[in-house]
């Protein structure tokens, strides 16, 4: 599996695509929705989704004598590599993006804080679980895919974000940088981050059950 995704990487993963990971710096922008520089994995995934088609990528890998099970692992090991390069360059601007702000909160959405990367996780997690085997029922189509992958990643953010905001004692404990609350705010990463790993992990192995029907 390990060879199968470094030929992944190096015929469908141009390099300029890397790029995309430098907009999870977005964060340090002052008062704006910290969540628009994760989304852009979204549009990282479609131009690589893209490449592999040109490429035929799915359709060459089938014909070699490799199972079926490493060809969807090798995709979902890139989509995560792209989710994990960008949410790696937000936290590492996390930081700096506080001591930018002026108003040092973020007043469009979350602060750059330890629930705003949970949920990011999670919405993350949840576009997986959507686009991987529904793209593996074809192997090849992507375009409504990924469409409905990114309305579920917009409509559960806004399920996260709204009762944050309107409801004061969750805004006290869950934004904001108010180290009283860190434990709170710690819950939510980790729920995060075992939705996040738990729904890749599911998509993955519904995936693998669909790819092995399609006959390409």
């Amino acid at each position: 599996m390990i060879k199968l995704l470094n030929k992944d990487l190096k015929l469908n993963m141009p390099k300029p695509l890397y790029l995309f990971a430098l907009l999870g710096a977005m964060i340090i922008i002052p008062n704006y929705p910290y969540i628009v520089g994760t989304g852009y994995t979204i549009m990282h995934i479609m131009l690589y989704l893209q490449f592999s088609n040109e490429n035929r990528s799915q359709e060459f890998s089938a014909m070699l004598p490799i199972r079926r099970h490493d060809i969807v692992s090798s995709t979902t090991a890139v989509f995560a590599l792209c989710q994990l390069m960008n949410l790696a360059v937000s936290a590492a601007c996390a930081y700096p993006s506080r001591l930018i702000n002026p108003n040092v909160y973020n007043f469009v959405g979350l602060d750059a804080n330890l629930t705003f990367f949970g949920v990011a996780f999670a919405c993350l997690g949840l576009f997986n679980l959507v686009v991987i085997p529904r793209y593996f029922k074809t192997g090849y189509k992507y375009g409504v895919t990924l469409i409905l992958g990114l309305l579920t990643f917009v409509a559960f953010y806004l399920i996260c974000e709204l009762p944050i905001q309107l409801i004061p004692t969750l805004t006290v404990a869950l934004d904001g940088y108010d180290a009283a609350y860190v434990w709170a705010r710690l819950t939510v990463l980790l729920g995060g981050v075992i939705i996040y790993c738990l729904a890749t992990y599911s998509a993955n192995r519904i995936a693998i059950k669909k790819f092995e029907r399609v006959n390409l």
